[in-house]
């Protein structure tokens, strides 16, 4: 391999998001252990996270509107001018790259990262079978969980010898600095009832009713806040929930925030209310930033993260009773900070990197 080498990262980008927050931390960590990264842009995705993302990294907008638009023009690229390795973010560009990769005729390896448990995110009939015929296809899906890869091989007939387990690189050498940055809420100010904190995208599958909910339960056994980070459709119909509960005065849902850590950091307890989750990073961050966690027992991920309960306390989906009581039995007698350590080497972003360009071959193992 003459020069540099250099992987491309395909997928239609958004300015932010859970999976554009990874991609970012994976092309500084690219850079940092000499891999050129390059982002190359779909069906009207843009530079994730522009302000933040190294400058040094390439970007190649392909211009292209639907999947047929992406693969012509995914496979002319190819031809032009293939990278060392090809990583795919999103079922979308990975459908794209491996139909791109054959039409073209470059031996381009292909990895295909699959970010959420695929049986609950390919609903319709027609995507769960384009993936059960193309995925294989790829020389390597790279799953973020055991339980996403046991997903791929249960529902998608994926063969083991084909699917790798890399967590996410959640864990960067910024959090304490994050951490120690200023909270603009009273909530986090001063003495007050602590400040219970969840955190993701207003939809059903974070069930954030079932948490209001248990938070209704706990309040009448003792003072608490819960403050919901993110936006989404759900969000007034949250609002109106905890109104019609009785805690309104007690829930905030401020919107999206650029940095969830220093909330974290701040919060007495973390909860994941999901229904389902391909990691669940949020919960990665929140032991990172040292606060405890509780989490339901959720395909895929918080089992793993929070070592069978060890960690932290698991709850059934859509329990309200279990998560108000973990909940409680959390905040009165939290784990030390050593207990929420465990495991967090898993998810550091230096480590994840160095796993992804040895699995892509750019590194020696």
């Amino acid at each position: 391999m003459l020069g540099k080498p250099r992987v491309a990262i395909l997928s239609p980008f958004k300015a932010w998001g859970g999976i554009e927050r990874k991609m970012v931390i994976l092309c500084r960590e690219f850079l940092a252990q000499g891999v050129q990264p390059q982002l190359i842009l779909t069906r009207g995705g843009v530079v994730p996270y522009p302000d933040e993302i190294p400058s040094e990294v390439d970007v190649v907008d392909l211009a292209s509107g639907g999947k047929l638009d992406s693969i012509r023009k995914l496979a002319r690229l190819l031809k032009e001018d293939p990278p060392d390795a090809l990583l795919t973010a999103k079922d979308h560009a990975a459908k794209v790259a491996v139909i791109a990769r054959r039409l073209s005729g470059c031996p381009v390896p292909v990895f295909v990262k699959v970010t959420n448990t695929p049986s609950q995110t390919l609903r319709r009939r027609f995507k769960r079978w384009t993936a059960r015929l193309l995925y294989r296809q790829a020389d390597c899906v790279i799953a973020i969980s055991e339980g996403v890869r046991d997903d791929l091989t249960t529902h998608f007939g994926m063969p083991t010898d084909k699917v790798q387990v890399i967590y996410n690189p959640t864990v960067t050498p910024d959090i304490p600095e994050r951490a120690a940055n200023a909270v603009d809420h009273p909530w986090f100010q001063g003495e007050g009832p602590p400040v219970i904190v969840g955190a993701g995208r207003l939809t059903g599958q974070k069930d954030f009713a079932t948490l209001i909910e248990a938070f209704a339960c706990l309040t009448a056994r003792q003072p608490a806040r819960l403050v919901i980070l993110g936006d989404g459709p759900l969000r007034e119909s949250l609002r109106q929930r905890a109104e019609q509960l009785g805690v309104s005065e007690a829930v905030d849902l401020p919107g999206y925030v650029p940095d969830p850590i220093p909330y974290f950091a701040r919060a007495a307890l973390f909860v994941l209310s999901s229904r389902y989750e391909g990691l669940g990073n949020v919960i990665v961050e929140a032991l990172a930033a040292g606060v405890p966690v509780v989490a339901t027992d959720c395909p895929s991920g918080p089992r793993e993260i929070l070592r069978n309960g060890r960690v932290g306390r698991l709850v059934p989906v859509g329990d309200v009773e279990a998560m108000c009581h973990a909940m409680d039995a959390t905040l009165c007698d939290p784990p030390r900070s050593d207990v929420l350590r465990d495991g967090l080497d898993r998810f550091r972003s230096d480590r994840v990197a160095l796993q992804y360009l040895q699995v892509m071959g750019l590194k020696s193992t």
